[in-house]
């Protein structure tokens, strides 16, 4: 055989594998599991709120390490709201359609979905003015849900 034949075989063994692959892991049912941004994991179905507090914690610090601190607090405050709502049942595939379902289990639900369009605004507009009090009171709008859901922070 030639080595352009070989070379040819070779390509398609290895194509087959990564599609077979693939299509395993797309039927694979997928759990979110959030990060906090250290070697602590929530494991797979269990709710933590102690990670929720010392999470908690950090966010308000970053909040006074200026424009980034600011975003990455309302970042990771969506992210940790997000954590808390999955932790405590909340179904849907996102945030919004957690939030449309669970809507009542939060006093102030109109503030929750402006610090989460805030935060979508900032993740995903190349230029975005960032107003400090208006990010400050988004985090304490998403801290807030957080206690909704009974969590202490």
């Amino acid at each position: 055989m030639n080595l352009s034949l070989i070379s040819f075989l070779v390509a398609m063994v290895v194509i087959t594998l990564l599609i077979t692959a693939l299509l395993k892991q797309k039927a694979r049912p997928t759990k979110r599991v959030y990060s906090a941004g250290t070697d602590d994991y929530a494991q797979e179905g269990r709710f933590n709120s102690g990670l929720v507090q010392s999470r908690w914690a950090e966010i308000t610090a970053m909040q006074n390490s200026g424009p980034s601190g600011l975003k990455s607090a309302l970042m990771d405050a969506d992210k940790l709201l997000d954590y808390t709502m999955i932790g405590k049942g909340f179904t849907g595939d996102t945030m919004g359609e957690r939030l449309k379902m669970g809507g009542d289990k939060f006093s102030d639900i109109n503030a929750v979905w402006a610090a989460h369009k805030l935060r979508n605004e900032i993740a995903h507009q190349v230029e975005h003015d960032l107003v400090p009090s208006q990010v400050k009171e988004a985090v304490n709008n998403l801290g807030r849900a957080i206690k909704d859901l009974g969590v202490k922070l």
